[in-house]
């Protein structure tokens, strides 16, 4: 078979994106009063981009809006349209040269590329009928225990949300402080105290505390067991961050301090925490989350794949790159989807805390009568 042949049959030379659409998509909280250190939580903003092949296959992908508490839509949206442009008439399975055409386009917004790269993916493996975990290199694991983020509330409220999730079967919370500091081990304390010593404990300050502060909780959290603090300081305070980790008082993970792979290259060479919470919308989608759990397992530190906060489709993409990761410690951050309402996607759940691997075709996850697309881009 000629070359032109190859191009123009078989299901790469159908996979030349004809349509490109943009939904918004807004989900509500079932607890409208989540709250963490930034801010509250009512409702998660963004938007589905469906791009739509030739042949018929459409890839799906999610954009978070940001910042998360409130999101910059006017910001956000003359950006969408100018990525929309960029992958009309292009073959999707061409993934790297499109990259390099997105990321400047996008430029700081990282949510944005992500939607769209994540889709691409999601075409791709549609059109070869094959599952995303697949196409990533096939999946080394069919279950994923997943970690319940716990929001900002009185000591003994989050005393019960944490005995719920236990009921049902989670063995890894991770508890939001406030920068508090009296406050939040009493939180810490109280919930150790329910729970239990067998579940897993982290927690995450999301820069809530200075160096001083977060050295001083860190040894008043010591004789709780706590396997992890998250972020203690600002995110641009990388000196901070490596002395809280040189205190040895607890491990210590960097998650806004990370921003783009070339941030993790630098905390990872400072040596500023132990560990990375890598999450896949801001990073910029799964090419370059997978580029980072590479980077992580090279450099011999521990990762951990952060809170996504959308509908099961952006969370399904997250499982398909964690289940090609060669470790995950302290549960995967993956099942957030189940405190969001108003989700245009199903065929993802959470059962006794764990999180099973689509092996679906693409994501793995189907798009139900509500996900109508208004089309964008021409």
């Amino acid at each position: 078979m000629g070359e032109m042949d190859a191009q123009e049959g078989g299901p790469v030379g159908h996979c030349m994106i004809d349509r490109v659409e943009i939904t918004p998509c807004r989900q509500r909280q079932d607890d409208p009063t989540w709250r963490f250190a930034r801010g509250t939580i009512t409702h998660v903003d963004g938007w589905i981009v469906a791009l739509t092949s030739r042949a018929g296959d459409v890839g799906y992908g999610h954009v978070l809006g940001t910042p998360i508490h409130a999101p910059d839509v006017a910001r956000i949206e003359p950006v969408l349209h100018a990525l929309a442009g960029v992958v009309q008439g292009k073959n999707a399975f061409e993934i790297e040269t499109l990259h390099a055409l997105l990321a400047p386009v996008a430029e700081d917004e990282a949510c944005a590329l992500s939607g769209f790269v994540n889709a691409l993916y999601d075409l791709v493996a549609r059109t070869l009928r094959i599952p995303l975990h697949t196409l990533l290199g096939g999946k080394v694991r069919d279950r994923i225990e997943a970690s319940r983020l716990i929001p900002l509330k009185s000591p003994a409220a989050m005393a019960d949300h944490c005995a719920r999730l236990v009921n049902e079967g989670y063995r890894c919370l991770k508890i939001k402080l406030s920068g508090e500091s009296g406050l939040d081990v009493s939180r810490v304390s109280t919930v150790r105290t329910r729970v239990g010593k067998a579940i897993t404990l982290t927690v995450d300050a999301n820069q809530a505390y200075d160096a001083d502060g977060a050295i001083d909780v860190c040894r008043a959290l010591q004789p709780y067991g706590i396997a992890m603090m998250e972020q203690p300081v600002p995110a641009d305070d990388v000196d901070g961050l490596i002395r809280v980790r040189a205190s040895g008082l607890l491990p210590i993970e960097a998650d806004e301090s990370i921003k783009t792979l070339r941030g993790l290259v630098t905390l990872i060479g400072l040596g500023a925490a132990d560990s990375y919470n890598l999450k896949l919308h801001y990073l910029g989608g799964i090419r370059n989350t997978l580029i980072a759990v590479r980077i992580c397992e090279a450099a011999g530190v521990g990762y951990r794949f952060g809170a996504i906060f959308g509908p099961r489709l952006l969370a399904a993409q997250g499982v398909a790159v964690a289940a090609v990761a060669g470790n995950i410690h302290a549960g995967a951050e993956l099942s957030e989807f189940e405190h969001l309402l108003d989700d245009p996607f199903s065929g993802l759940t959470t059962e006794n805390g764990v999180l099973t691997v689509p092996d679906g075709v693409g994501s793995g996850v189907t798009l139900g009568e509500s996900g109508g697309a208004a089309e964008a881009g021409g």
